[in-house]
């Protein structure tokens, strides 16, 4: 009875641990995904990605005071 018992803890925790696993491996995916869309959401060609110009055409934080 106690080795039954046993048993049935062990697969148990077997199971818990697969399943924590593979929630692992989903998260890590995920986390992937989101740094590689993140990577490429704005591209050196994009007009967003530069510093904005001032009416000279030179980079510019905004008016002077």
């Amino acid at each position: 009875m106690a080795e039954q018992r046993q048993t049935s803890q062990q697969q148990a925790s077997r199971q818990q641990q697969r399943s924590e696993e593979e929630r692992r491996l989903q998260a890590a995916e995920r986390n992937k995904d989101w740094a590689d869309r993140a990577a490429h959401a704005r591209t050196a060609d994009d007009p967003r990605a530069v510093a904005p110009r001032d009416a000279a055409g030179r980079p510019s934080t905004g008016e002077r005071f």
